[in-house]
């Protein structure tokens, strides 16, 4: 599929808590972004917000890719952003692309080193990916994963750093180095850098990730079910044994 290079970039981040979303260029120019009102208000306010992003800067024929922050993170909140996505891609006819929130996150961290990005998925469990910061380049260390609080002892090696809702949490170890807080929340304008490199890659014979010209293939970046499957799950099983 042709990319044309005059073509937009929309960018769509709901997988944490604050919402966003942007329009890039495809030589990687931001060219404007729309940020939520504070708090989970990503079913209310995500499609008025792409609409008001897209009208002002007269983008809607021009709309070349659809990227979003595929997970993981927000359950509901991923869930709403893969979905708008998909029926934007499918409706325009041009290619979606899926990111791994934490990548989103970690292109936040403005210190070289080795870092992680900890996620708090609730009841002990964690999110947790690896990466290094040299520069101005993040690379990737490692793929995202589920840990539980006990397993994280496993990743602290001197000097690494820890950003994200779960490096925030009380239990979280003491002592243990932490970025500020302004690095936790994932930016559509920063997810737009890193789907502006993967679609380059791609254009130039990178194999494409499921979904870029099937939109409905692309599916969340669940790393565990949900705690309503859970119970769904454990219902059925209490019935069977019964």
């Amino acid at each position: 599929m042709n990319i044309p290079t005059d073509g937009y970039i929309l960018m769509i981040e709901t997988s944490q808590r604050n919402g966003s979303v942007a329009l890039g260029t495809y030589d990687g120019k931001l060219q404007d972004e729309e940020l939520f009102s504070p708090g989970l208000v990503h079913g209310k306010e995500l499609l008025p917000r792409i609409d008001t992003l897209v009208t002002r800067n007269h983008a809607k024929s021009q709309l070349a890719v659809v990227a979003v922050s595929s997970g993981p993170g927000s359950f509901t909140g991923i869930r709403i952003g893969v979905s708008a996505a998909k029926a934007i891609a499918w409706s325009l006819k041009i290619p979606v692309l899926g990111i791994s929130s934490l990548d989103v996150i970690a292109a936040n961290i403005e210190e070289d080193g080795k870092w992680g990005v900890l996620l708090d998925a609730g009841s002990g469990d964690l999110d947790l990916a690896l990466f290094e910061v040299s520069g101005h380049k993040t690379s990737r260390l490692d793929q995202d994963r589920a840990i539980d609080k006990e397993e994280l002892a496993s990743f602290v090696e001197p000097g690494i750093g820890f950003i994200g809702s779960g490096s925030r949490r009380t239990d979280f170890p003491a002592g243990l180095k932490t970025g500020p807080l302004e690095w936790d929340t994932p930016r559509a304008s920063r997810g737009l850098e890193i789907a502006n490199s993967q679609v380059r890659q791609i254009v130039e014979g990178s194999p494409a990730p499921p979904g870029w010209e099937q939109p409905h293939l692309l599916n969340p970046r669940y790393l565990r079910v949900s705690r309503a499957e859970e119970v769904r799950r454990r219902r059925i099983e209490g019935e069977e044994q019964a």
